[in-house]
């Protein structure tokens, strides 16, 4: 018998790893449906419709509507009877898991997708999250670094922790998927010369993201490569004003702010080299961005935030370097702009090590392992 799976999503418009879990998970198994918050009419919902899955709509506009919200869902869960409710981001998770357990659902399921982040900057809503896992009989920590601060900020019970990590769909990075065509697509619309060094980095601006840090490397490397371009890309957040001061002794000739490219696969492939280095251990939870950057065969430079201490390794398949050093990013960027075999090498084992441990397929068996206990 089937057993039906009821996921709840908080404001996800598009997402490709719900896009993954209803494309891999095996529909002969479970019945799946979604309860979409403030997504009626989004990419989500029209993927959804077009693989069959019933969509159950839902709107929230701030806390006042948490009663309302949780009182439909527990309706629509008392109604239709689901073996499994799995939840997912923080509003998403609060109304789901109260609603799931008043409706009596057995099997309630969340997935964690921040670390620290409440305790460090909302420190009173960390009772919230301690509800949450109160509530639940299964949370899914995406890295060991969020199944620390379950396990050991939050104290909950390991047995009630699974960890299964995020993955990319590695058939998206085989050879010759991005053509060359949309790499000189995108070559041409941001002004990209094909000699150029470029610096590629993919982050909101957010302190969090060590955008402070990257940018005076970047001054650096312009002293031995000066027509190198630094593109700074999904540029919008809370930083920016930070971030537009620090960018304005630089020549705008020399950087590329892009707000949205929906082509990012063919956007890696412009960088010659890529940074990721969040300011602290904890500010990434996961950090898909590493995955990607590897998978796409760029020589990268990163902070060990999120899952990246799982598995990058200073001058194997990355190269490493310490938290708020903008000196060490300024060497690491011109290291790997020389190229060279020993870079070449690094590239090599950074596709090797996605491709083996975070495949998308991998996350998905899991999460059929997780549901089959129900």
């Amino acid at each position: 018998m089937k057993r039906k799976v009821l996921t709840v999503l908080f404001n996800i418009s598009k997402a490709q790893e719900h896009e993954w879990f209803v494309r891999f998970i095996n529909r002969n198994a479970f019945e799946l449906e979604f309860a979409l918050i403030n997504a009626k009419g989004s990419f989500m919902h029209q993927f959804l419709e077009s693989h069959n899955v019933p969509c159950h709509h839902f709107t929230y506009n701030g806390k006042k509507d948490l009663p309302a919200l949780t009182f439909r869902l527990f309706l629509l869960m008392l109604k239709n009877k689901y073996d499994i409710v799995h939840a997912h981001l923080f509003e998403g998770t609060l109304a789901g898991m109260m609603a799931a357990r008043l409706a009596g659902v057995k099997h309630r399921i969340t997935t964690r997708h921040y670390s620290d982040f409440h305790h460090v900057w909302f420190p009173g809503a960390v009772k919230y999250d301690k509800l949450i896992n109160s509530l639940t009989t299964k949370i899914v920590a995406i890295s060991k670094n969020v199944e620390n601060i379950l396990l050991n900020y939050e104290h909950v019970n390991p047995e009630k922790v699974r960890l299964i990590h995020h993955g990319i769909d590695m058939d998206d990075y085989k050879p010759g998927v991005v053509t060359a065509d949309r790499v000189n697509l995108l070559r041409e619309k941001y002004a990209i010369l094909p000699e150029q060094p470029v610096v590629g980095v993919i982050s909101r601006f957010i302190e969090l993201k060590g955008l402070q840090y990257l940018i005076p490397a970047f001054k650096d490397v312009l002293k031995s490569h000066p027509d190198a371009v630094l593109i700074l890309a999904n540029a919008s957040g809370s930083y920016k004003q930070e971030v537009m001061s620090l960018l304005k002794d630089i020549d705008e000739a020399r950087y590329r702010l892009i707000v949205f490219e929906n082509d990012i696969a063919a956007l890696y492939k412009l960088f010659s080299c890529f940074v990721h280095i969040p300011i602290t251990a904890s500010a990434e939870a996961f950090g898909q961005i590493y995955l990607e950057a590897l998978a796409s065969e760029i020589p990268s430079v990163f902070s060990l935030s999120g899952v990246a201490p799982e598995f990058a390794v200073d001058k194997e398949n990355c190269l490493v370097v310490p938290f708020k050093n903008s000196e060490k990013v300024s060497e690491a960027i011109q290291y790997l702009l020389k190229k060279g075999p020993a870079v070449e090498s690094m590239v090599v084992n950074g596709y090797k090590i996605v491709a083996k441990r975070f495949d998308v397929r991998t996350k998905i068996h899991k999460l059929e392992q997780l549901y089959s206990e129900a």
